[in-house]
């Protein structure tokens, strides 16, 4: 039954960003301990001297300047400021073509910078949408960015020509109000509980992201298949990634989906599979609802 109504539902289915030391007032109170809108090496100066008790701190310092959320002010968190205040994170993100205008709000756990643009998610340079991470609903590309669309067509074709492997994409990019429906269909078979365990609530999908495919079947014995092989092996060389993979459902929030990969660009998924970790893991984020 629940395999008849998936199946039924996907058939509906170098500019500088800006200069880190003049952040916009919007995005002023992260990391800016002395409230001047600007992330400098002053800032960090201060939480240095706070940190070993040379000058107080205030409630607002602390919520502001605690990078590390352990509700203290450490030399740590001096450290990832003096790293903001020259413009670096984990990997230097900070010169993203067609980002002007977006915000700073946050670090990941792993040191990536978090930009925020038209409610839209972004960790060094690729859109994130997870549990954690939404899509607002008036985000709509209609279809496949030409960018996913032309390199997984590329990988096809090589995959055909080269290795006789068959690859169709069946599920690509869903819109706000589609994924609500699969969705709540889903909801209605087995329940909430289990239904966030294979499909993301509306706005939390990465099909509406126009980067994510399913690829040739979403039946559990796909992963069986030398089809499903091929991707994990080579996915990564087109710029696309296995995104729900095995062992993972802890940080990802989702079942073994050997069929969905995201289109992430070829250098960072390159990275992302000799990690051997998953995109979460890899950038140190969450994938947990919030309500």
């Amino acid at each position: 039954m629940k395999r008849t109504i998936k199946t039924l539902a996907l058939a509906l289915c170098a500019t500088t960003l800006f200069a880190m030391c003049f952040l916009p007032a919007s995005a002023a109170a992260f990391a800016d301990a002395d409230g001047d809108g600007r992330i400098l090496a002053a800032d960090a100066r201060l939480v240095l001297r706070a940190s070993v008790g040379l000058s107080p701190w205030t409630d607002e310092m602390l919520k502001s300047c605690d990078i590390d959320n352990d509700k203290s002010l450490t030399s740590a968190d001096a450290r990832l400021i003096l790293r903001l205040s020259v413009g670096f994170g984990n990997d230097d993100d900070s010169c993203l073509h067609g980002m002007d205008g977006a915000e700073l709000v946050g670090l990941t756990s792993k040191e990536y910078k978090i930009y925020k643009k038209d409610g839209i998610t972004y960790i060094d340079g690729i859109l994130v949408a997870n549990k954690t991470y939404s899509l607002p609903s008036s985000y709509d590309p209609g279809d496949l960015l030409p960018e996913c669309k032309q390199a997984f067509m590329q990988m096809a074709y090589d995959a055909y020509y080269n290795d006789g492997i068959y690859l169709e994409g069946i599920s690509g990019y869903r819109s706000y109000a589609t994924q609500n429906r699969i969705y709540n269909n889903y909801v209605a078979a087995d329940g909430k509980a289990e239904a966030d365990t294979y499909s993301a609530r509306p706005g939390h999908s990465e099909h509406q992201s126009g980067l994510a495919l399913d690829v040739n079947s979403v039946e559990g014995s796909f992963a069986y298949t030398a089809e499903a092989k091929w991707i994990a092996e080579n996915c990564y060389k087109y710029g696309f990634i296995l995104r729900y993979p095995y062992g993972k459902t802890d940080k990802t929030g989702y079942i073994y989906e050997p069929w969905h990969i995201r289109y992430v660009g070829i250098a960072i998924a390159t990275k992302i599979h000799n990690s051997g970790l998953c995109l979460e893991e890899y950038y140190g984020i969450t994938s947990k609802y919030s309500y």
